[in-house]
C-alpha cells in the first residue's frame, strides 16, 4: 500500500521558522538517511530564504512517500533572484554552504519562479 506523508507550512520569515520546519520533517519521515539529509537540506532553504529576501512568510512543502522512500521539499519566498550554489564554499564559513550543501546532497534539485517569488525545490531518495 503507497502511503503519502504531505504538510504545507505557512511560516514567519525568521529564524524560529528553521526549527518548526525541522521538526514538521523529523514528524513525517521516519528516521534514516533521507529525515537525515532532509532536515539539513529544508534547514539551509529555509535560512536562505529568511536570511537573504525581504520575505514577510516562507511556505514550505513536504512530501514523503512511504514506498519508494522518496522526499521532496520546496521552500517559497517572495525574491525573484535566481540561487546559486557556490562551488567553491568555504565549509569552515558561516553563510553560504546553503545551496552548495543542497547541491552535493539532493538527488536533484531546483527552482522556479511564480508570481509570488520564487520555489527552491530539492528531492531525496534511500541510497540503493
Amino acid at each position: 500500500m503507497r502511503v503519502r506523508r504531505f504538510a504545507d507550512l505557512h511560516l514567519p520569515a525568521c529564524k524560529r521558522s528553521v526549527g518548526q520546519t525541522r521538526r514538521a520533517l523529523a514528524a513525517l519521515v521516519p528516521e534514516g538517511d533521507v529525515a537525515d539529509n532532509g532536515k539539513l537540506l529544508v534547514s539551509e532553504a529555509v535560512a536562505n530564504a529568511v536570511e537573504h529576501t525581504d520575505s514577510e512568510q516562507v511556505r514550505v512543502i513536504l512530501d514523503h512517500d512511504d514506498a519508494s522512500g522518496e522526499l521532496v521539499c520546496a521552500v517559497r519566498d517572495t525574491s525573484t533572484h535566481t540561487p546559486v550554489a557556490t562551488r567553491t564554499a568555504d565549509m569552515d564559513a558561516e553563510n553560504g554552504r546553503g545551496l552548495h550543501l543542497i547541491d552535493t546532497l539532493a538527488d536533484a534539485w531546483g527552482y522556479v519562479t511564480d508570481s509570488h517569488g520564487k520555489w527552491i525545490w530539492f528531492s531525496l531518495t534511500v541510497a540503493a
